[in-house]
């Protein structure tokens, strides 16, 4: 079973899932510990579909003290340490698929998930910018067609965190409170430094199956197509395969590395950050740039169609610039550097 992409909802109907849930045994134990450090993204969905199964009946039929009592505990973000194993209501021997629709029904009479498990998610449309302030004074620049994701807690009990371990470890990840974010698509990540009783405070951004481990760093990630790149600008930052942790690499300023699902470990080389973060300060920066990398590229920042109808057109090279908010400034720089003709029909541009 591919567990990937599941919801909460589908968790809930799903019987191994459940049987770890409530009745655990060496099987589904080793099965789940190993997918929850190989998927640490999915640490806080698989709590709180934990914690329903544990603590919710899922029969049809709830009375009006039942109601009230959930009301209240979910109002109260009551989900005890102490009732890891002791569920308050027994799960009926009804099929599990009724548990989703249960739960499904009582989410949308009490109108929220159990907040403590909330995730707060920022995203930009094609060609949109977005500058985001994080409580700890951190500074996240969001290029278009992106996504951020981070608890709604995020930030907030920073002490907890020193019980992990710093840029040299990684229990970090997953603690309550700490600074630990999601991205998807392209970001610019100025780090603030914080630091409790004299302790240097981690900061993780996840990036597919990569963690990358900074303390007060700027440096420019992308997620996009199966590849990850992170380019650093200043500071120090520590790289972790959490699918292999032999994979593992620290980066100095002007340095980049790249992963992929065609090459898993880790290329690092010496870059000009600047190419990578121009973007931030709206124009994009192109060094010897294929127009098929180009054609790739206005496809995931504005949702621009470039067909390449010269397949000998597909290698040639570009260095050059455009504002971000004028794409076909682009395709007027590269109609006068090539003997080819752009044509444009809606959204698409076809080079010839």
């Amino acid at each position: 079973m591919n567990y990937r992409n599941f919801t909460v909802d589908d968790f809930l109907a799903d019987d191994f899932f459940q049987r770890w849930a409530l009745f655990p045994d060496n099987e589904s134990e080793e099965f789940w510990e190993n997918w929850m450090s190989e998927n640490p993204d999915k640490k806080m969905i698989i709590e709180q579909a934990l914690w329903l199964v544990k603590n919710i009946d899922f029969s049809d039929k709830w009375n009006a003290q039942e109601k009230a009592d959930m009301w209240k505990n979910i109002q109260l973000e009551l989900i005890p340490a102490d009732h890891v194993r002791k569920p308050f209501f027994k799960l009926t021997g009804r099929k599990i698929w009724l548990a989703a629709a249960s739960i499904t029904f009582l989410l949308a009479t009490i109108g929220i998930l159990v907040s403590k498990f909330q995730m707060k998610e920022i995203s930009t449309e094609f060609g949109q910018i977005k500058k985001i302030t994080l409580s700890d004074g951190s500074v996240v620049t969001l290029n278009a067609n992106s996504r951020l994701r981070y608890a709604k807690d995020f930030g907030t009990n920073l002490t907890s965190v020193l019980n992990g371990q710093g840029l040299n470890g990684e229990k970090t990840a997953g603690q309550p409170g700490g600074r630990e974010i999601w991205i998807d698509g392209e970001a610019y990540f100025d780090v603030a430094k914080r630091t409790v009783n004299g302790k240097r405070l981690p900061f993780i951004v996840h990036a597919n199956d990569l963690s990358i481990q900074v303390l007060g760093t700027a440096f420019n990630v992308t997620n996009r197509r199966g590849t990850v790149n992170i380019a650093l600008d200043h500071g120090a930052v520590k790289i972790v395969d959490q699918k292999n942790k032999n994979n593992t690499m620290f980066l100095k300023p002007g340095e980049s590395v790249t992963q992929s699902a065609q090459k898993p470990l880790l290329f690092k080389e010496k870059v000009d950050v600047e190419e990578y973060s121009s973007w931030k300060n709206k124009v994009i920066i192109f060094k010897k740039k294929s127009l098929k990398e180009i054609a790739e590229m206005m496809k995931d920042l504005y949702n621009i169609q470039v067909v390449i109808d010269n397949p000998a057109l597909s290698s040639e090279t570009f260095t050059g610039s455009f504002p971000t908010d004028s794409s076909d400034v682009l395709f007027q720089k590269l109609q006068k550097m090539y003997p080819m003709e752009v044509t444009k029909q809606d959204n698409e541009y076809h080079l010839r």
